[in-house]
């Protein structure tokens, strides 16, 4: 199932790219009805492919789904949303045109299990995913091109949740199909996905072998500079990051921003979060200057991109402010920190964020002005820890921000009065 989202990199690196979030929960897969097989004409056109079909579009519920597709294009996340649910219901309904409602079905409950695993709820795209997988088997058959994209989608959203039980034996499953089905883009990309999946389990050398394999082919497929090439190129980066070879690690980055920079944009997300990624293999060497230029060159994209006050920039903000604080430079760091705190003061007052850049901030001023130079932002930690008391009880994070401000006040706390000295 080509779902008809351009998918972003199959990496941990790259997961903020998506749709909008399905408000309502897929169909569990018990409820798709698997009666029988395609005939010899299988089902009509379907799917993103076939939205001016005009043919294709008789069919209400496909016309349903081209309706969410445009939809979302515009903008209207709320009312895609409806149309979806409103194709899925539709071709769940059918019952003279069983084919066509279960290819409609294949590619409908694709999309939203993956509005819903975009949106967090990870549990409701898992289940959605499953549902696809059904009935793509039920409209296109078991070996189809179909069933093996909604199985690798099902494998790499159980991957990311690291729930990896079954998940190496269906990629491999849609590996072998791939082949025998000679799709040399889902091959490339099932062996993409494997072979990230052998660098999690520890096993270097398949990693390495089954990244380089769906690199070949991707360039075979889509030529050197393509963006699919520059997905491989991240991933092989980031299985030399992780072996702590940095040098080699970033070399397939550098190539891949070379790659995003002509086809997507230097300012564009794909491309920052590869360049803030490269940026950081220089802090990990202690290279931390470089690690400072490159973060700064970042930065205006970063604002151009998603807005002066986003979180994605106030990352890039606090990280600069922490490569000066690593070369010793506390007021530089402090100027940034103090940034980030201005920021968060107007976007998420008293969240465990706020608090813990205002500890961060407080702990600079004190280097640099001392505890009395501090006592302003020092006041702001305790307000914030005296805010998140109530939620201590159900938040995690915010029980343990409550009880650092308790310790981290106390550093700056007067010394108790000795009492007088007695005359011997």
């Amino acid at each position: 199932m080509l779902t008809p989202r351009f998918l972003p990199l199959a990496s941990v690196l790259l997961c903020a790219l998506g749709l909008a979030a399905c408000t309502t929960e897929p169909v569990r897969p018990t409820e798709v009805q698997l009666t029988e097989e395609p005939g010899e004409s299988g089902p009509r056109c379907s799917g993103a492919d076939c939205c001016t079909d005009a043919e294709a579009l008789e069919f209400g519920p496909q016309r349903l789904y081209c309706s969410a597709l445009a939809l979302d294009n515009e903008g209207k996340s709320a009312a895609s949303t409806a149309a979806l649910q409103q194709a899925i219901a539709g071709a769940r309904a059918e019952k003279v045109r069983a084919h066509d409602a279960s290819a409609v079905l294949c590619h409908a409950y694709g999309l939203d299990a993956q509005r819903a695993s975009d949106s967090g709820d990870q549990a409701a795209g898992r289940t959605g995913y499953a549902a696809a997988v059904q009935a793509c088997r039920a409209g296109f058959g078991k070996e189809s091109n179909q069933v093996a994209q909604a199985l690798l989608d099902s494998a790499e959203q159980r991957m990311q949740m690291k729930e990896l039980g079954n998940v190496e034996a269906d990629m491999t499953e849609v590996l072998a199909q791939a082949r025998k089905n000679v799709n040399a883009q889902l091959e490339a990309d099932a062996a993409d996905a494997l072979g990230r999946l052998m660098g999690l389990k520890g096993d270097v050398a398949a990693e390495r072998r089954l990244l380089n394999e769906a690199l070949e082919l991707r360039r075979k497929i889509h030529g050197e500079d393509s963006y699919h090439v520059g997905m491989s190129y991240v991933n092989l980066g980031g299985s030399y990051m992780r072996q702590n070879d940095n040098p080699t690690g970033r070399q397939w980055y550098e190539r891949a921003i070379a790659v995003y920079g002509s086809t997507l944009g230097m300012a564009d997300p794909v491309t920052l979060e590869v360049r803030a990624a490269h940026a950081m293999s220089f802090s990990a060497e202690r290279n931390h200057k470089r690690a400072q230029e490159l973060f700064e060159a970042m930065l205006p994209q970063a604002v151009q991109t998603f807005g002066a006050q986003s979180e994605e920039t106030v990352a890039i903000i606090n990280d600069i402010g922490g490569m000066h604080e690593h070369q010793g430079q506390n007021p530089a760091a402090l100027l940034r920190y103090e940034e980030v705190l201005a920021i968060r003061r107007v976007t998420m007052p008293n969240t465990v964020k706020h608090g813990r850049s205002a500890m961060l901030a407080a702990t600079l001023k004190r280097r640099v002005a001392g505890c009395g130079g501090a006592s302003a932002v020092d006041a702001e930690v305790k307000s914030i820890a005296a805010h998140l008391r109530a939620s201590m009880d159900k938040d995690a994070d915010a029980r343990a921000y409550v009880s650092d401000a308790a310790l981290f006040n106390d550093k700056c706390a007067l010394p108790a009065p000795r009492g007088a000295r007695k005359k011997k």
